[in-house]
């Protein structure tokens, strides 16, 4: 079973590949098909080039708003069977002098693969 050490490897890998732009990094972490769900529209993710179409652009976006680096916080694992997790994190989107512009939280439902995990489903959570 995925330990939050784990977790906690693979969300801050995610991170790096997120705030570098490293779209293939990116899509390498989903399990496919996986799926998004959010208040105003649920989206359907069946491949690898549905991820790099939907992050195109996001570091740069990152960078325009003065973000520089994302910090993942645990905030709760749930252990659902021996390969999956329900997680609760919270994202710090912090600024060059390390103040934080701004926050989001998400869970994710993660399959273990090996010595890390993949994203199955994230259902983003607001900012709690």
């Amino acid at each position: 079973m995925l330990d939050e050490d784990g977790l906690r490897d693979f969300l801050e890998a995610y991170s790096r590949e997120l705030v570098r732009g490293d779209l293939d990094g990116v899509a390498a972490r989903y399990g496919y098909p996986a799926y998004v769900a959010g208040d105003v529209e649920s989206i359907p993710v069946a491949s690898p080039e549905d991820v790099r179409g939907a992050f195109a652009g996001a570091a740069e976006g990152y960078r325009e708003r003065g973000m520089v680096e994302a910090v993942p916080e645990i905030r709760g694992i749930e252990e659902l069977t021996d390969r999956l997790v329900w997680a609760h994190v919270r994202w710090s989107y912090l600024d060059a002098s390390g103040e934080e512009v701004r926050a989001e939280s998400y869970r994710y439902l993660l399959r273990e693969a090996g010595n890390s995990c993949m994203i199955c489903v994230i259902v983003a959570t607001g900012t709690d």
